[in-house]
């Protein structure tokens, strides 16, 4: 049965980049906004901005993702609020009227590279000096702490562009859920050229494949530097140190046995040069080392069949039970056939 699920995947995985290239070609010189509104809001988009990217099917702006914008707003960013939702329900219109510098209102073309590009262009449209720009979207929960510590840790003297996680699955990239971008890569010419291509592809693999994985790079051909403050190989050591002091002859609880079990996979696949989504596999491993957020589909469907991600409910309260809460309320409505 093994050799069934390799090859499963293997299929899978070959299907992908195949319908991502004919999706990504089929959408050749279609690079037009998708804007359909443009709502102002109350507030100034200043020099720190913040693209951010939402998509709820009924247009609901959720609780827990109004607690990340007001998290961005006390970081100081102005933010220019993209919905790939092609609407808005008026109480979550309001609230973001009063949180946000713009709102824009867009078709679902391109997802979230194509939102960010349009948001981006509204970004440099208001000629605002910005000092940094933030893209994020609303993919996690949280931040279970706040946010101010995060864009201390970011020294653009060293890196131009900064991310929270990196990734080696496929090709090294940076996790496009949440980047900076400083002053350097705001003023180069491979940064505007990037984003003004940007197709609006209709798959959400062409979007991964041909942008998700492929920025990194193209910043990088462009001469900007790029790093992640919880850097892969990073908290792989620190697994690894976790996992040695652990050892121990006397006896092991439940919890513990199931840890390092976790741990244990995630070593392996590190020694057979197997790359690990660190959001995903390293989850516990980021979250003790101060990381501010949990992925929504993590929680959902657990895609790697991770045998101690049900310890995120000890975890989590313990950094913010108010946050832990609003999860709970946000899985009760979203989650099928299966329980958090």
């Amino acid at each position: 049965m093994t050799w069934l699920r390799h090859w499963a995947t293997l299929m899978g995985s070959l299907w992908r980049v195949v319908t991502a290239r004919f999706f990504y070609h089929l959408a050749a010189g279609n690079q037009s906004s998708q804007v359909t509104e443009r709502r102002p809001g109350l507030v100034a988009l200043g020099h720190r901005c913040c693209v951010f990217v939402h998509f709820d099917g009924r247009g609901v702006v959720r609780q827990h993702t109004r607690c990340y914008l007001a998290a961005l707003r006390q970081a100081g960013f102005g933010i220019v609020f993209v919905t790939n939702a092609a609407k808005l329900e008026p109480d979550s219109a309001k609230w973001l009227a009063e949180h946000c510098a713009l709102i824009l209102i867009r078709r679902n073309r391109g997802y979230d590279f194509g939102a960010y590009r349009d948001g981006i262009a509204a970004v440099f449209q208001a000629q605002i000096k910005a000092d940094l720009l933030l893209l994020a979207n609303d993919s996690v929960y949280g931040p279970l702490v706040g946010l101010g510590d995060i864009f201390e840790r970011m020294d653009f003297s060293k890196a131009d562009v900064w991310s929270l996680t990196d990734s080696w699955q496929h090709r090294y990239h940076l996790q496009s859920f949440f980047v900076v971008f400083g002053p350097a890569a705001l003023a180069s010419a491979g940064f505007a050229e990037f984003w003004q291509s940007v197709r609006n592809v209709r798959s959400k693999w062409a979007a991964i494949h041909f942008y998700e994985l492929w920025m990194t790079h193209r910043m990088q051909s462009a001469g900007l530097r790029c790093a992640a403050i919880w850097d892969y190989f990073a908290l792989l050591g620190t697994l690894q140190e976790a996992h040695n002091a652990a050892q121990s002859d006397g006896p092991v609880t439940i919890e513990q046995g199931v840890r390092r079990l976790a741990t244990e996979r995630a070593l392996a696949c590190w020694r057979h040069r197997i790359a690990l989504n660190p959001t995903s596999d390293l989850w516990l491993t980021l979250l003790q080392a101060g990381f501010p957020f949990i992925k929504r589909e993590l929680l959902r469907l657990n895609p790697g069949r991770l045998p101690d991600l049900h310890m995120w409910h000890s975890v989590v309260p313990r950094r913010s039970p108010q946050m832990y809460q609003l999860i709970m309320d946000d899985l009760k409505m979203s989650m099928r056939k299966q329980a958090p």
